[in-house]
């Protein structure tokens, strides 16, 4: 029997596809939980309602209340899953899901002050990074989410177009939009997610008929990952775009109240960012999705890249960032090992306060004869106690931060670090004591090696914002809402900026025009038959020179990073922060 002989009635695939999706959906009652606590938080610190404080500490009760209630919901489900029907544990997550939605709702009420039009900028994020989550959390169960995105988004919108101010009346019907773009990408994800399970309860039969009961493990994995992969990209657009949102209004905004309320909203994408991006890639590596491409590469241009990368990051907490320069040929996954790299380095910068640092390698042989060279990661923060090293590398897990402070992450990074390590066959090793500072360091092949000048090299940042003005600009950008984002940040910085919705207008306006442009900005996924990649080639040829490119993708896959990266092109994944893309176009511009 093959699968296109086997039939299965719409009875069964309906079944299987509620059992999947309840399971999934409790799988994911954590992150929910975490999610709430750090965005209920940010919204308590920062608001308080206009009718006074006790009403914010009484929904901030009511919301550690639900945080509980998931908690023993979830305990529940896999201690007595047995002993109650189906429907009655989708029941209690739905009763759950609109207990959370109508928190949020309220809130969108409470906390709304029509006074400070630019302190709603940091409700306004807050609802939509829940409902952004609520896609990757609910869209198994369309139902659930759709009723979750009305209860959470009708009042703020309703409170916005309540108002005579024309920005709340825009705001509103801006949020209205965006509850139906939300509702239509939850929908072709659920849709995505209803086919996989199709396919493989269709699996199942056959591999139970044939005995194969390893193929029915690996179907359902495979299933999970593709769902989280088809649905990365279009979760990361809004993201990204209230990055780059919130860097233009802090251009607009002069007073001191209106900067700190920006900042918040910086902080509350960041986690959202952070939160997305780190689960996204912890679900791929559990489910054996990533592959290592081993080869052959120098070393230090891969540190003076992420160290560049990182440096704006340091700077704004005042620390010095340095590598020493060295002449190493590896053998490792430039691009694995550089994802390691980059979370050791943010980590650093996370957990240290004041001083330096240093990113470098030493040269070592093992016991057993080989050559290897050790790359660390070394910086002056708190130090580890001994007795906690083990645990800092589980997930949700972090140190000296009780408070779960959202500017120190979410405690998923070593986690990420442990997992690429061990996909490698790299030895991640900590050395640590409190208050001198950590050490972390990573053993890789060594191919040879030239012994460079142990000269820390500074890739500080010379210039200042502002010194693109006049600087001709061709965007191509077919998010709507990415493209008018990036258009207003980069014209803030003083860009001449040229933007375009796909590849065709884009060629036929450099047709015009070949001379105009400094440098190319355009997304990797484009409408049409034609990508970024194609697209710079064909600009090229019409402009007949090398213009300088930086391409912005929110595409997560392996194989699409590995294959942008052999390609010699700057690329940035989104989310971006603002920092980061003034940095890449600083550093192209001036080669």
């Amino acid at each position: 029997m093959n699968s296109d002989e086997l039939v299965l009635t719409d009875g069964e695939v309906l079944d299987f596809r509620r059992q999947r999706a309840t399971q999934d959906l409790y799988d994911r009652i954590i992150i929910i939980i975490v999610g709430t606590f750090i965005l209920t938080t940010v919204l308590i610190l920062n608001q308080s309602p206009p009718a006074g404080a006790v009403y914010g500490y009484l929904w901030y009760a009511a919301a550690l209340a639900i945080q509980t209630f998931g908690a023993g919901l979830l305990w529940a489900y896999r201690r007595f899953y047995a002993r109650f029907s189906l429907n009655f544990w989708r029941g209690m997550y739905l009763s759950g899901v609109s207990s959370l939605a109508l928190l949020w709702g309220v809130a969108g009420i409470l906390f709304f002050n029509a006074g400070e039009f630019s302190q709603q900028m940091l409700l306004f994020t807050l609802i939509v990074g829940v409902t952004i989550s609520s896609v990757s959390t609910n869209a198994v169960w369309l139902q659930s989410h759709t009723l979750f995105l009305v209860i959470t988004t009708s009042p703020m919108i309703y409170m916005c177009l309540n108002q005579a101010d024309p920005q709340y009346q825009g705001m509103g019907y801006a949020f209205l939009a965006y509850v139906l773009v939300s509702y239509f990408v939850a929908r072709s994800a659920s849709s995505t997610f209803n086919d996989m399970m199709a396919l493989t309860l269709k699996n199942i039969r056959l591999a139970e008929t044939l005995g194969e009961q390893y193929r029915l493990t690996e179907a359902a994995s495979r299933a999970k990952t593709q769902f989280l992969a088809a649905a990365s990209h279009d979760l990361r657009q809004p993201v990204h775009s209230l990055s780059l949102l919130a860097e233009s209004l802090k251009q607009e905004t002069g007073t001191p109240r209106g900067q700190q309320l920006i900042s918040n909203i910086t902080s509350a994408v960041t986690s959202i960012d952070d939160l997305l991006g780190k689960l996204l890639d912890i679900s791929r590596l559990d489910a054996g999705d990533v592959k290592a491409d081993i080869s052959t590469f120098a070393l230090d241009s891969l540190i003076g890249s992420i160290v560049r990368e990182a440096t704006p990051v340091a700077e704004e907490k005042s620390l010095t960032l340095v590598a020493i320069p060295c002449e190493c040929i590896v053998r490792s996954d430039p691009v694995l090992l550089g994802n390691i790299l980059r979370n050791l380095i943010a980590n650093a910068i996370k957990y240290t306060e004041s001083g330096t640092i240093t990113v470098g390698t030493e040269p070592s042989q093992t016991e057993d004869g080989k050559f290897i060279t050790r790359l660390y990661v070394r910086d002056t923060g708190m130090g580890i106690p001994q007795d906690q090293q083990d645990h800092i590398f589980q997930e949700f897990v972090q140190l000296n931060n009780p408070e779960r402070d959202r500017q120190k992450g979410l405690g998923l990074g070593l986690s990420v670090c442990r997992r690429l390590s061990d996909l490698l066959g790299h030895s991640l090793r900590l050395v640590s004591s409190p208050g001198l500072g950590s050490e972390f360091s990573l053993d890789i092949e060594l191919v040879s090696e030239n012994i460079a000048p142990a000269v820390a090299e500074s890739y500080a940042s010379e210039n200042p914002v502002g010194d693109f003005t006049g600087t001709p600009v061709l965007l191509v950008e077919d998010d709507a809402m990415v493209r008018q984002s990036t258009s207003e940040l980069l014209a803030g910085w003083g860009c001449d900026v040229r933007a375009f919705a796909d590849a065709t207008t884009c060629i036929h306006a450099v047709g015009e025009s070949p001379g105009w442009g400094d440098i190319l900005i355009t997304d990797f996924r484009l409408p049409g038959e034609m990508d970024g990649q194609e697209l710079t080639g064909k600009v090229r040829q019409l402009t007949g020179r090398h213009l300088p490119v930086l391409m912005v993708t929110g595409d997560t896959a392996p194989e699409r990073i590995k294959a942008l990266s052999s390609s010699g092109m700057a690329v940035l994944h989104k989310p971006v922060k603002p920092a980061f893309l003034r940095n890449a176009m600083r550093q192209i511009l001036t080669q």
